[in-house]
């Protein structure tokens, strides 16, 4: 394929469409490979189009040399970037140098950058100078990163959002012990000087700070301005103790298609670092600050912000997941509710236990005795034993399948999420709950209990009515369409 694209850019006929197609095969290694050895050290295929008439070309040619990564090219693409007039090309120059070492350049980029900020483009404009500002900054910021902020201010009064399920606010609302509380919808609203203690409860999913201006107009630069004259940069500087830049994202939440979506995030970020001074620096992948704007019924945003520079350590332990991991605040906000059922120094089993969430998760509610945890994937228990090391928990995890499993004396509880039924068809699948039933009365002991998760409601109804030897304690209905439920369920005496 490679050889092909080379013969038919000698040809000088399709050079847009050779570009495009070459550009693309140069991300693979290999392919890079053997394009150099064609070249032989000869690049003027390529770099004799940096001068060509048609933009587009120049453009893709700077892009495809980029992908080369030889360092010869660094002052050729700069000296083009420099000489460039149009300016939905110069972009295009600043991607390729960031493929290479472009830190001899950094003065003139910086300057570059400077005065591209003090600058107000026009409307036809504007588009294109802000792919070339997002170029030059990772330039820039690659040779002299921003200082980051850290979260100072505990000892302030803040009004938060602890963002929850629509059916147990309550649950992390009774866990607040020092602040003003309120339950809305979807979460809890908490007015506190006690932020410590709060970045402790587990079972919330977000904590978002809601700004003064509660409903911003849905057209881009009137968002951003009201944005600015809220108490967005008072809530940074007050947060952190200090000033200075603050690197965001903008999230829309909106009913808005994606494209019309994505147009507005990148003509509200630039216009919020315009009437912010710049002291709000937009970059969408290393970002302080997200700034969440959900749209409500009328059509305006509720503006919410959100911190990543405070430590997280309600889960700190969590470092290992697999894709079927559990969220972590929702295992937590099982333990919480089984509590009642819960023995303290109990012998505990979780026969699909993953990277072994639930387990750590119950034993934080209530301290287990013994720990079990098995699992036929091995990803996951190598994750589980590296999770339970840094939570200076002792968890005995096993890589068997739970029904062929032994164990020398009976448990007094198994807790789990039950596995998803996959590519199972139903009879596959009633025959593993009527499976999973058998084994769990051979294993549990003859008070034992059993905390189940999962989106198989009727399966597990229908072995409850089949085996008398179990009994339903409590069932939660666990979120608004019910399709994931929670079984308390007791063996018999």
């Amino acid at each position: 394929m490679i050889r092909e694209q080379y013969e038919s850019l000698k040809t000088g006929k399709n050079l847009r469409k050779d570009l495009i197609a070459l550009k693309q095969e140069l991300k693979m290694e290999e392919a890079r490979e053997e394009f150099l050895e064609l070249l032989q050290g000869d690049y003027r295929i390529l770099t004799d189009l940096l001068g060509h008439e048609e933009p587009k070309v120049r453009g893709n040619a700077a892009l495809a040399l980029g992908r080369l990564k030889q360092k010869e090219f660094t002052s050729l693409l700069y000296e083009a970037y420099e000489k460039e007039e149009k300016l939905f090309i110069r972009s295009n120059y600043l991607s390729a140098l960031a493929e290479l070492d472009s830190s001899e350049y950094l003065p003139q980029l910086k300057e570059r950058l400077e005065e591209l900020e003090a600058y107000h483009p026009k409307a036809e404009e504007e588009k294109h100078i802000r792919e070339e500002l997002k170029g030059l900054r990772t330039l820039v910021c690659r040779g002299e990163p921003l200082k980051k902020h850290t979260f100072q201010g505990y000892d302030e009064t803040y009004e938060l959002i602890l963002t929850t399920g629509k059916l147990y606010q309550q649950v992390t609302a009774e866990q607040i012990k020092n602040g003003d509380t309120a339950v809305l919808k979807s979460g809890v609203r908490v007015v506190t000087s006690h932020i410590r203690p709060i970045l402790e409860i587990p079972t919330y999913r977000e904590m978002l700070f809601p700004l003064n201006k509660k409903r911003l107009e849905p057209e881009p630069k009137l968002a951003a301005k009201s944005l600015a004259k809220s108490n967005l940069l008072e809530l940074l500087d007050k947060a952190h103790k200090a000033d200075g830049r603050y690197c965001f994202r903008l999230g829309v939440h909106s009913r808005m298609p994606l494209n019309k979506r994505s147009d507005f995030v990148k003509k509200c970020g630039f216009a919020l670092e315009q009437e912010t001074g710049r002291r709000l620096y937009n970059s969408a992948s290393d970002y302080e600050v997200e700034i969440r704007l959900v749209e409500g019924r009328e059509g305006t945003f509720l503006p919410l912000v959100k911190l990543y520079t405070f430590r997280e350590d309600r889960f700190a332990y969590r470092k290992r997941t697999v894709a079927a991991s559990i969220r972590p605040e929702q295992a937590a906000l099982i333990a919480y509710l089984a509590k009642p059922y819960l023995a303290e120094q109990a012998q505990i089993l979780d026969p699909f236990c993953g990277v072994g969430t639930m387990l750590l998760e119950r034993d934080r509610v209530c301290p287990a005795r013994v720990m079990y945890g098995i699992d036929t994937f091995g990803e996951a228990i190598d994750g589980a034993w590296e999770n339970a090391r840094l939570a200076g928990k002792q968890v005995n995890y096993i890589h068997r399948d739970f029904f062929t499993f032994q164990h020398g004396y009976p448990f007094d509880e198994i807790i789990t999420n039950m596995p998803d039924r996959g590519k199972k068809s139903r009879e596959e699948h009633d025959l593993f709950y009527r499976r999973f039933f058998e084994k769990a009365e051979e294993v549990l002991s003859d008070s034992g209990r059993m905390i189940l998760y999962s989106d198989e409601k009727n399966y597990i109804k229908k072995q409850l009515r089949l085996r008398k030897e179990f009994t339903l304690l409590k069932e939660y209905r666990m979120d608004e369409k019910e399709l994931y439920n929670l079984f308390i369920i007791g063996k018999r005496n």
